[in-house]
């Protein structure tokens, strides 16, 4: 290469040198020696060694998660900069009135709950009653956590207020951590099983019909139990049991 192509190669790039030099100028890096960098570099240690740390506590992900990418479509000029996801309306409009953490009130998240049982496809007659919980923890360095009852049952003419009633138990996360534009973490978990659902998030399920059959279980065998105490004590239709006979024999 002759030596004019290689100044003119030079001069080409002067300007985009200055440029870099002028713009890493307006960081204001703050001058020190030795020390100083070393303590920075201590800081930066400690900080990714308490968030992993943080992160490992929290197997279930219910302080630290990911941004959901059914929220990618509504985030505020606050949130992230996320590509439309061509969510349907319906879909719309529940996100858009889920919680964020920087607005929780306790008294808005049962709206929102009563909003999500709202979509599951139950048995006919089904009704579901959505309780206050005053119980909450303060969990230190993540949060906290709140709860909300939910009751199911069917009642009827004959029965208006039936003993067997299935309960969900809603477990609220606000967490510390995350963003306050990122959507409050919602878990739940039917009596009598183990399983953890997710409301929202990577590890929610995509349907709003399998709720049913645990519901169905549960009202079904508190109902068959309550009819063999029935018939232990009263007997059948075709076999009724008198039960003052059976004391004054007693």
């Amino acid at each position: 290469m002759s030596s004019g192509s290689t100044d003119s190669a030079r001069s080409s790039r002067v300007p985009e040198a200055d440029e870099l030099i002028e713009s890493v100028a307006r960081c204001k890096m703050p001058l020190g020696d030795h020390a100083d960098i070393q303590v920075v570099y201590d800081v930066i240690d400690a900080t990714i060694c308490a968030a992993i740390k943080i992160i490992e506590s929290d197997p279930r992900g219910l302080f630290c998660y990911k941004y959901p990418v059914s929220f990618y479509n509504y985030s505020d000029m606050q949130g992230p900069n996320t590509p439309s996801m061509n969510l349907s309306e319906a879909s719309s409009d529940f996100v858009q009135q889920w919680l964020k953490i920087g607005e929780f009130e306790y008294n808005n998240v049962l709206a929102v709950i009563r909003d999500f049982i709202a979509k599951w496809h139950l048995s006919p007659n089904t009704k579901c009653v959505v309780l206050t919980n005053n119980r909450h923890h303060q969990v230190p360095l993540k949060g906290s956590i709140h709860f909300v009852d939910a009751h199911f049952s069917r009642p009827t003419q004959r029965c208006p207020n039936p003993l067997a009633v299935a309960k969900i138990r809603f477990i609220i996360t606000v967490s510390s951590i995350m963003q306050s534009y990122y959507p409050v973490m919602i878990t739940y978990r039917f009596e009598g099983f183990r399983t953890l659902y997710y409301a929202v998030g990577e590890r929610a399920i995509p349907s709003n019909t399998f709720q049913r059959f645990y519901i169905d279980t549960i009202l079904h065998n508190k109902l068959s139990f309550y009819a063999e105490i029935c018939e232990c004590r009263h007997g059948t239709a075709d076999k009724p049991k008198n039960n003052i006979a059976d004391k004054k024999e007693c």
